[in-house]
């Protein structure tokens, strides 16, 4: 975790650097790869996994204020917890979880759309993906800490799941690698070991 700090770094100046060119011509969208209009949104499926990081996703143009990550799972496990995170720190020390998703979907909250969620300002944004291994009699965590180190998710729950399921074994393994990616049309689709999909989009609305 301690090198995730440089990395955040990195990852600023990278995508600080991208371009994601748009030229509008009279009557003509040019728009740039794995992009869509449609229902009033540009609807994009430009994003990545880390190379030297391979659990790691992020846009490959930084999110602005009132985008719209919109993800949703397949075949997703009971121990398995998808993660929304951004740097809240210029050095990426610290991170801010803005949503975690379970097969029962979105933690916590219960949201008008669950599947979306709207991106307050500009900033360092990155997805990945955590396993609590537990018995099948445990249910799984139903909260979560908001604030904690980069790609660490602190779960909250009854001592009874602290228990039986090894939280700090998990956090010290770290995030499930990512198999296999594929640019599906507006879709950003995800892979992992276990059979678990993910499915990605970054929307804005259309000028």
């Amino acid at each position: 975790m301690h090198g995730f700090g440089k990395f955040g770094v990195g990852l600023l100046m990278a995508l600080s650097a991208s371009s994601f060119a748009q030229t509008v011509l009279p009557k003509v969208d040019v728009t740039a790869p794995y992009t869509q209009l449609h229902g009033g949104y540009v609807v994009s499926s430009n994003f990545s996994v880390d190379p030297k990081m391979s659990a790691v996703i992020y846009p490959n143009e930084p999110f602005q204020k009132d985008d719209v990550v919109w993800a949703k799972t397949q075949n997703m496990q009971d121990d398995e917890y998808l993660v929304l995170q951004e740097c809240s720190v210029a050095d990426c020390t610290m991170g801010h979880i803005l949503r975690v998703w379970t097969k029962h979907g979105a933690m916590g909250t219960n949201y008008h759309d669950p599947n979306r969620v709207f991106i307050p300002h500009e900033g360092k944004f990155f997805m990945w993906m955590q396993r609590f291994a537990s018995p099948g009699s445990v249910p799984a965590f139903s909260g979560f800490e908001a604030f904690s180190p980069p790609l660490v998710l602190n779960p909250t729950g009854n001592a009874d799941q602290f228990q039986v399921i090894d939280v700090q074994a998990a956090q010290e393994k770290g995030p499930e690698k990512v198999v296999s990616t594929d640019h599906d049309g507006m879709d950003y689709v995800i892979r992992y070991e276990s059979g678990t999909v993910v499915f990605v989009q970054r929307m804005h609305a259309a000028d």
